[in-house]
This record gives structure tokens, C-alpha cells and sequence, in this order.
């Protein structure tokens, strides 16, 4: 995106309910262009989170001790429904998918945020299946690739783990996804006030697993000139991909 809007990703143990942001991918500062519509300035894309991924995927055993959890759609593609977990494992913060097929796998994060995080999943129109860690103030991205059974993050343009902010930065406030005939597609959202009138610009965000990358696709309009009790504002400031149901959340056990 360019420079309204930018975010990072989602797939939360406490899996979070269905809203729009502005997406983005990069370093906490870091920008990557995002292509303009002739009647949009494009939101800006952003990675470089404040939930910094600090390890390689990790396998496992099962979902461990004190964890939270959520049963979420299918990312192994066997069929069967799997489970997001949360957890402080060996004083790491972790979030893991134990698949019915190919077993635990897990990645390490931080975040400055103070809340817990919460995770939500969603298979996407390209085929991939997604993973959304909510810190709080971003999501950021990642991926479960079938031909590794890893959890992976997912880097932008930069090579930075893409994210959706939150509406922290000047960058978008939240993310969201519409079904289409061919399946879900992601987008960053981002509602921005000038003088009482409120716009609304999202940004596709396509996502490939194979090659594990997500890029920035078209910048659109969703409405402009309108008032702050729009539903479309509401809408930009959500953070999970799907109609998400609260049984589906996971939320991270925090002391």
C-alpha cells in the first residue's frame, strides 16, 4: 500500500471476530508501495511488528500444558478440523496448530503489547491456509504449509513478516476478508477522518503458500464522505478473516 494504510496478520488460540483493516508487511517503519487506483491514494503496507517472530518453526507433541485453545478449519487438508494453541512454553510466548494428520508445529513471538494474543485461521481463496496472531495493536501473518506440516510466517515485498496494524500507526486499522466465487480474499482496511468526513480504502492482500510471501494487490474505495457511525468504520477496525465464531477463539493464557 502506499500511504494511508498498513497492517500485519491472524490466527489467534482465541480466535477473534471478522473485521476490516489496511494491510501491510514490512519493518515497524518500513513501507512497500501498493498498486493506486486512479480514484484512491493507496493505504500504506507495513511489516516489522511489534510482535517480532524469535524462532524456526518448532514441532512438537501435542498442545502444551495450560494452553488455549480453538478448534479451527482445516490447514492440513486431510478433511478434518484443527486446533490453534497459545501458550508460554519454557518462558517463550508460542503459538502452535496441531493438525489431525501431520502433528504440532509451532513458532515463538513477542510483543510489547500488553494483552494477551489471540489467534484465528482461514483458508484463502488462493489455496492458503492462514493463520492470524492478534497482539493487540497488529496482526501479523502466517501460514501452515502442507508439503513442511510447518507453521511459517509470512514476509512481504521487504522480506519482513507482513502485518496489519491496528490502528497504532498511521498505517490502516484493521483487516478483513469478503467470499467471492472463487473463495476468500484479504484485505487491509483503513478508515481515515478528515475535518468529520470519514473515508474508507482497502488493499487485497494475496498470499501464497508454496512460495510463502504475501503482495499488496489493488487499492479500492469502500465509501467516502460519510460520518463516524458508518458501519464501514466499524468494519475497518477488525481483525480476523472469516465469519469467525466465538468458539473458534483461542485466547493466550496470560498471568
Amino acid at each position: 500500500m502506499s500511504t494511508s494504510t498498513a497492517h500485519r496478520s491472524t490466527a489467534a488460540v482465541v480466535l477473534a471476530a471478522a473485521s476490516a483493516l489496511t494491510a501491510c508487511s514490512g519493518g515497524p517503519d518500513a513501507t512497500s508501495p501498493a498498486t493506486t487506483s486512479p480514484a484512491t491514494t493507496a493505504p500504506a503496507a507495513v511489516t516489522g511488528s511489534p510482535a517480532a517472530v524469535t524462532g524456526a518453526p518448532a514441532p512438537g507433541d501435542g498442545v502444551p500444558e495450560g494452553a488455549g485453545t480453538a478448534r479451527t478449519v482445516d490447514l492440513d487438508g486431510d478433511g478434518a478440523p484443527d486446533t490453534l494453541w497459545l501458550a508460554d512454553v519454557d518462558g517463550e510466548r508460542r503459538l502452535g496448530v496441531v493438525t489431525t494428520s501431520r502433528g504440532t508445529t509451532s513458532v515463538s513471538f513477542t510483543s510489547a503489547a500488553p494483552q494477551a494474543a489471540t489467534a484465528s485461521a482461514a483458508v484463502l481463496a488462493t489455496g492458503a491456509p492462514t493463520v492470524f496472531l492478534n497482539t493487540g495493536r497488529s496482526v501479523q501473518l502466517y501460514v501452515y504449509r502442507q508439503e513442511d506440516a510447518a507453521l511459517l510466517p509470512v514476509p512481504g515485498e521487504d522480506g519482513e513478516q507482513y502485518s496489519f496494524s491496528l490502528g497504532f500507526t498511521p498505517y490502516g486499522t484493521g483487516l478483513t476478508c469478503e467470499r467471492a466465487g472463487d473463495g476468500l480474499h484479504l484485505y487491509g482496511v483503513d478508515a481515515d477522518e478528515d475535518g468529520g468526513s470519514w473515508t474508507v480504502t482497502r488493499t487485497e492482500v494475496v498470499v501464497d503458500a508454496n512460495r510463502v510471501h504475501a503482495r499488496n494487490g489493488e487499492v479500492e474505495t469502500v465509501v467516502s464522505g460519510v460520518g463516524v457511525d458508518h458501519p464501514a468504520i466499524t468494519g475497518a477496525r477488525g481483525s480476523t478473516c472469516g465469519d469467525v465464531p466465538p468458539t473458534a477463539i483461542a485466547a493466550e493464557p496470560r498471568p
